[in-house]
């Protein structure tokens, strides 16, 4: 009992930690605390420590539908009303560049353990970000250390993506096509973001954060009665996860849940729980066995994929500010947004870059798991 208790304060302490010291230690800034719970996690588990592993899994099981939910709930579709012809049709590509390159990857990788899962969880990934990846590599009952490989291959790749759109990608666009960007009224995204870093008095933070996890805890509810109805099974992780994509999108359009400034975060946070959670099933040598070979799948799907992106969006006469924004949006989701737009000096693509990476997050489980199935049927 007392070993349960110690893990559970650890796994939800260390994570909160991380989250304060984010702000005031540049290197956990830059490398991010998900990278940091993940290793935290790998040495406990690989250290002889006592570590409960059914524990780990129970937790790690549990929290990412209900992340999946906070992170949704915050989420302002309406603003894709604003031109949502150019930057719904540079998202469309970005979606159909995906579907193919992550295929096409099984194919060329076909020596690569649980390949199908891997391309699934790229697909949720590069749509959406690290919470569809999760939530489609739970669903698929993938390895635990497939899950982290993957993960960690992302986070070193996209970082380096990362570096090129914010040096180099808007110049050698801007090169192909004379296309103006259709956005380039500056926002006051500081009010409207919904990660702006404005202060909330502690009673109403409490407050909306115990509303926001009733929420996430009633839609798991629902989710599980829905996947027994559907399935007679409980616990149908990927009817889960579906069901709490609609729900969370479903809920983000009654007004008091949308301004609710606790929840996004709030599921931000659950999925480093998770990551250290995760992070502590793990074997380091199987780990390091699957490595370079994910890597090479994970950088062949995000490059390709990324320049498939680029050329069909110039072939259909896409500014170079929303393909950018829209790439980001989909690779990183919002939480880049922000730096990207003052990267490219135009921080009017702010708000329609946020709307566009929270449709990602809600739409990237459907197209994750819908890969998997369609793979199922060919190979």
């Amino acid at each position: 009992m007392l070993l349960t208790v110690i893990q559970l304060l650890l796994f939800f302490g260390i994570p909160y930690v991380l989250v304060i010291l984010e702000n005031k230690v540049k290197f956990i800034k830059t490398v991010g605390p998900i990278l940091f719970c993940y290793a935290i996690g790998i040495i406990w588990a690989n250290s002889g420590l006592p570590i409960d592993a059914s524990l780990s899994d129970t937790v790690s099981s549990v929290l990412i539908p209900i992340a999946i939910t906070l992170i949704l709930l915050n989420s302002d579709f309406l603003t894709l009303k604003k031109n949502v012809k150019k930057t719904g049709l540079s998202f469309l590509l970005l979606c159909i560049s995906i579907m193919t390159i992550a295929a096409l990857s099984v194919i060329v990788f076909s020596n690569v353990y649980e390949n199908t899962k891997i391309a699934s969880m790229l697909v949720g990934c590069y749509t959406g970000g690290t919470p569809n990846l999760f939530a489609i590599g739970y669903g698929l009952n993938a390895d635990k250390n497939t899950i982290i490989v993957a993960n960690l291959a992302d986070q070193v790749l996209g970082g380096l993506y990362f570096l090129f759109i914010c040096t180099l990608a808007k110049p050698l666009l801007s090169k192909l096509t004379r296309q103006k960007s259709v956005a380039t009224e500056k926002t006051d995204y500081q009010k409207e973001s919904i990660i702006s870093k404005a202060a909330i008095p502690l009673k109403d933070k409490i407050k909306q954060g115990i509303v926001a996890l009733l929420l996430g805890i009633g839609a798991l509810g629902v989710s599980i009665g829905i996947s027994f109805l559907l399935t007679k099974q409980a616990t149908n992780v990927a009817v889960i996860m579906l069901c709490v994509s609609v729900i969370g999108v479903g809920l983000s359009f009654i007004k008091g849940v949308k301004q609710n400034n606790v929840s996004y975060p709030l599921g931000q946070y659950l999925i480093y729980v998770f990551s250290l959670a995760v992070g502590s099933m793990a074997d380091l040598r199987l780990i390091l066995g699957q490595s370079v070979q994910v890597l090479g799948m994970v950088a062949f799907v995000l490059f390709v994929t990324m320049s498939m992106h680029f050329i069909l969006s110039l072939l259909f006469k896409i500014d170079v500010d929303t393909i950018i924004i829209t790439s980001i949006a989909g690779i990183f989701g919002p939480a880049f947004i922000i730096p990207t737009a003052k990267a490219i000096n135009n921080e009017g693509v702010i708000l329609i870059g946020i709307a566009t990476g929270l449709l990602g997050y809600a739409i990237g489980n459907f197209m994750g798991f819908g890969l998997y199935e369609i793979l199922k049927l060919i190979i």
